[in-house]
């Protein structure tokens, strides 16, 4: 047995983690992808997974995903017949001595509400439950035209490297993120031909962003947002009804997106257009 701390993946690993991952999730009923992107992490350098192998089968891994300076996300999959072992203590001492090396206090369990194995590890970790979030659906309807028009001094712009920079002040003062991560998510999104960002403008000026990634049937939204001073008006629905009315029209059939159960303004404004909560994630925080 021996466990294996890596920056990333090869294509073995990543096969190995998602293969555990469907054995768990299919066991447990459950649903969850978590990310498996160590470049999105706030420290690049952050060794991202620990995987715990028995003759080169994979038994157990813990990944962790650092959206945030001060804090990291941990997911945890043990094979069934494995679990009650020890597995995910002997991988979490190990991830907590690398959180330690970057200076990070907080490891947050994210846990699948329905998950019974899950909750049981966060309160044996004596992890505070925090915030939720929602992942949450629409099936866009072909009956209803959704081509209300966009008010009057009101125009949506596509993102290209002519109004890059503008994007990335929206963005930034929307969401508070730092401006090199910014950039550096919507230049990547630039060059990626399943994903499509556009602003929102009133009387030529930006005032909101949304992103949409396109599958084959279904569509995910994300970075959906309208600036702080133009908020309460109406703005996020006239933008969110334009966003369908687009994938309509590129012939996607369901909308999915992610919301926080803080952000009380857009999860009314999702229930009120009608998408509905498909699963809920819960946060357990823990200090280290």
């Amino acid at each position: 047995m021996s466990i294996i701390t890596l920056h990333t993946l090869n294509e073995k690993q990543r096969e190995d983690i998602n293969q555990l991952i469907t054995a768990c999730n299919d066991y447990d009923k459950l649903k969850r992808l978590p990310v498996l992107e160590e470049g999105d992490n706030y420290y690049p350098e952050l060794k991202s997974y620990y995987c715990f192998y028995q003759k080169e089968v994979l038994i157990s891994a813990l990944i962790l995903y650092q959206p945030f300076p001060d804090e990291a996300e941990i997911s945890a999959y043990t094979l069934p017949s494995h679990r009650r072992q020890g597995y995910f203590k002997s991988l979490y001492g190990k991830a907590v001595k690398e959180l330690k090396k970057f200076h990070i206090s907080i490891a947050v369990l994210v846990v699948e509400n329905k998950s019974i194995t899950g909750k049981a590890c966060a309160e044996a970790f004596r992890a505070k439950a925090g915030r939720s979030d929602y992942l949450m659906s629409y099936a866009i309807k072909s009956d209803r035209d959704y081509k209300e028009g966009l008010p009057e001094n009101f125009t949506v712009e596509q993102l290209t490297g002519n109004n890059l920079m503008e994007g990335i002040e929206v963005f930034r003062e929307i969401f508070k993120w730092e401006q090199d991560t910014v950039q550096e998510m919507l230049e990547l999104s630039l060059k990626a031909s399943d994903t499509l960002t556009f602003l929102l403008c009133l009387k030529g000026t930006a005032i909101g962003t949304i992103s949409l990634h396109l599958g084959s049937k279904d569509a995910s939204v994300y970075g959906f947002g309208i600036r702080e001073r133009y908020r309460g008006e109406g703005y996020g629905k006239v933008f969110l009804v334009w966003a369908i009315s687009a994938l309509k029209a590129m012939g996607r059939e369901r909308v999915v997106l992610q919301v926080e159960s803080e952000s009380g303004e857009a999860l009314q404004l999702y229930k009120t257009f009608g998408f509905v909560i498909a699963e809920q994630y819960d946060y357990h925080y823990k200090k280290i």
